[in-house]
């Protein structure tokens, strides 16, 4: 059953750990999952006390939440720590788009859901409406759940995935560049100091004490979020490669303003220009027309915007046939860094 933990690691006594290898640091990898941020966003909106951060969210979001999300945030808030594991599937090598992963999460005849759910629900002791549809008609009750689950994402996240994801993203480039330059070792030690803590062969993180958990060559996946502001949250299971949320590097401070973290960056080098690098930064290697269409732009305007970064050192271009491919340079990615992560 997936869990998360609280608070920050208690680093006297007994703390969970995962028990990572050589063979696993060399399959650690990254993942941005849009449904897995609706899981956590829902968690935010039906727990007892707003996780840090997310109070005024909170207030906005509950008073334009559709009736039919209901039974999305009751289960997904049940508890502070489980959620049943059909829920968190493996994510594959590629991107996902919100619906791709519901239909992974709801749409799978083979995943277990009845016995997810009974183990969920075990834990949870309070009796449930959408626990015991889930138990008794698995398929009729994954349904509903997929209706609730998308009334709530078109209703809270859909519009501002675009700027989650963005800081998502960055979070995800940082931790790769620090792995490049400094190794795998050195981003797991400032994964996030205050909830976990890198001692080979342990990856020590919040949560009450429970026996140490091997990867077994298995790897991790490791997922930032915007919402996941009190702990960390992890899914181990013996039928997919184990799973460690962790809060991303600006999540507190985007939710302070939402705008601070987009905006800053437009001081030094312009609105339109920072949403280009900003654009590359999510999606390098993207050519002319993907920035054009991601700005709403004409692609002479999007070329304009592009040779100024170059021309400042803050975009590199190579040119492969009648395509060119854009990325930001070492300079740009340090801009990023200090503007928005």
């Amino acid at each position: 059953m997936s869990c998360s933990g609280a608070g920050p690691v208690a680093y006297r006594g007994a703390v969970p750990r995962l028990v990572v290898s050589g063979p696993d640091l060399g399959r650690i990898r990254f993942a941005v999952l849009p449904f897995q941020e609706t899981l956590k966003a829902a968690r935010g909106l039906g727990l007892r006390q707003a996780p840090p951060g997310l109070a005024a969210w909170r207030h906005t979001a509950r008073r334009i939440l559709p009736p039919a999300a209901a039974p999305a945030v009751a289960l997904c808030s049940a508890h502070p720590r489980h959620m049943p594991d059909f829920l968190t599937p493996e994510p594959p090598g590629v991107a996902r788009s919100f619906a791709d992963e519901l239909g992974a999460a709801l749409d799978d005849p083979a995943a277990p859901v009845s016995a997810d759910t009974a183990a969920f629900g075990a834990v949870v002791r309070t009796p449930m409406k959408v626990v015991d549809d889930l138990v008794a008609h698995p398929d009729r009750g994954r349904r509903a759940l997929a209706t609730s689950f998308v009334a709530l994402h078109r209703a809270l996240l859909a519009e501002d995935w675009p700027r989650l994801h963005a800081q998502l993203a960055a979070d995800v480039a940082h931790r790769a560049r620090l792995s490049a330059r400094h190794g795998v070792e050195a981003m797991l030690a400032t994964l996030h100091p205050e909830l976990v803590r890198w001692h080979y062969p342990f990856l020590e993180y919040a949560g009450p004490p429970e026996p140490d958990y091997p990867l077994n060559g298995r790897g991790l996946v490791l997922v930032p979020s915007m919402f996941l502001t009190d702990g960390v949250h992890r899914q181990l299971n013996d039928r997919q490669q184990p799973m460690l949320f962790y809060p991303a590097r600006t999540a507190a401070a985007f939710w302070q303003d939402p705008r601070a973290l987009g905006g800053r960056l437009a001081d030094p080098i312009g609105a339109r220009r920072a949403a280009v690098l900003r654009i590359l930064a999510t999606r390098p290697g993207c050519g002319t027309g993907d920035v054009a269409a991601a700005l709403g732009v004409a692609p002479s305007t999007a070329s304009a915007h592009v040779a100024h970064l170059r021309r400042a050192g803050l975009v590199t271009t190579q040119r492969e046939a009648r395509r060119s491919r854009h990325e930001p340079t070492p300079l740009g990615w340090q801009l990023l860094d200090t503007f928005i992560a």
